[in-house]
């Protein structure tokens, strides 16, 4: 059986493969669902109903649309639904489903106020509690692939709330922009943006300490970290993930002028780089070797 696998150097090796599984349609996914949930996040503390429902339909189309589009049979994909003591991918499933509900709920009941205030509360705390989990559930469902390294880590959930808030930040600043809650508040844009730099900030520095974490870890995380920064596909992830939606954005948020096509810059670069790093982390995804043997025949 050996014998029949040896190559050129006379050695038999199983080395790292790459997951094709999840790729660009479930980073879409992905990404309309965090920034849908964080914009929603955001938007609720101000009673911002824009906001509020962009989120709501980012994550209604984007993420939910994005997975019955994945499915391979859509109509049994409810069956999801029945593992939630076990799975990450049903809880979140199960808060997709609580948000969109409870989400317009709140909304319709902040234009017409038609819940009695206890109700008006509860509803509104469970669309904050689902939107949380939407926030954070990728990232542990991504973290228990245990084989491979890159998505493998504690990392991986914080990666996606920073994301998912730094987003509803962003898109809160360019949605209200002109909105009488931030007009007339100057000192409320400048707290947002003061959190959007600090979230850019602790976003680089969590990138960066996912990708230490899994070169020390396996050949596999060597591997899939010498992708994204040596690669094939560093000259995606360096300019556009670390530069334009870390550095770059940082940068522009610091010297933000009251302008909206500034702030609408800073928006699109760091959800460009946001983007890439969902796309590039899925394809450098690569699996630890199930088996390395080197055998050298004699002749």
């Amino acid at each position: 059986m050996i014998a029949s696998n040896r190559i050129a150097d006379g050695s038999f090796r199983v080395g790292v493969g790459l997951q094709k599984a999840w790729g660009v349609q479930m980073a879409t996914a992905f990404f309309f669902g965090e920034a849908g949930a964080g914009l929603y996040f955001v938007a609720q503390f101000f009673d911002f109903v824009l906001g509020m429902t962009a989120g709501l339909l980012m994550v209604l189309f984007g993420k939910a649309g994005g997975h019955v589009l994945h499915l391979g049979q859509p109509l049994r994909g409810w069956r999801a639904l029945t593992k939630v003591r076990t799975s990450w991918v049903s809880r979140g499933l199960a808060a997709i489903v609580l948000f969109i509900v409870a989400g317009a709920l709140h909304v319709i009941d902040v234009r017409a106020g038609l819940l009695p205030a206890g109700v008006s509360q509860l509803v509104a705390a469970l669309a904050l509690a689902a939107c949380f989990i939407i926030m954070i559930y990728q990232g542990f469902a991504m973290s228990h692939s245990s084989a491979i390294t890159l998505w493998s880590s504690g990392l991986m959930p914080v990666a996606s709330l920073t994301y998912a808030l730094l987003n509803g930040v962003l898109l809160t600043l360019v949605f209200g922009f002109g909105e009488p809650f931030l007009a007339d508040r100057p000192d409320t844009v400048r707290l947002l943006q003061v959190f959007a730099v600090a979230l850019m900030l602790y976003g680089l520095v969590t990138v960066l300490s996912l990708l230490h974490g899994a070169r020390h870890a396996s050949e596999g995380g060597r591997q899939s970290v010498a992708l994204l920064l040596q690669g094939g596909f560093a000259r995606w992830f360096v300019p556009l993930v670390i530069g334009a939606g870390f550095v770059v954005s940082a940068l522009m948020m610091l010297a933000a002028p009251p302008d909206f096509a500034w702030m609408l810059a800073v928006a699109g670069l760091e959800l460009t780089g946001y983007y890439a790093f969902r796309v590039l982390v899925f394809k450098a995804g690569g699996y630890d070797p199930a088996l390395s043997l080197a055998y050298r025949f004699r002749h």
